[in-house]
């Protein structure tokens, strides 16, 4: 070799490279954005999706089993509200 050849590595995929690019830039940065209260939003966020995914796909079974399910929930929470906590 001379000096002027220089030796090029090996390509690997384009979308490998991305996505890894992609995963290291996220382990970095998610301690430092994402904290309790963001990763509750989110849990919520991805509830009230797979909610309205059930409804697209069953319709009215799924809007009502969750409405009878949560029935118990506002019941404990009037509970609460009377008793004052």
């Amino acid at each position: 070799m001379t000096s002027t050849t220089t030796q090029i590595p090996p390509r690997g995929s384009f979308i490998r490279d991305g996505l890894n690019a992609v995963a290291d830039v996220a382990k970095t940065i998610t301690p430092a954005l994402i904290g309790t209260e963001a990763r509750v939003l989110y849990a919520i966020l991805v509830l009230v999706t797979l909610w309205g995914l059930a409804i697209a796909t069953w319709g009215y079974p799924a809007l009502i089993i969750v409405a009878v399910g949560l029935v118990p929930v506002m019941f404990g929470v009037l509970l609460l509200i009377t008793v004052g906590k």
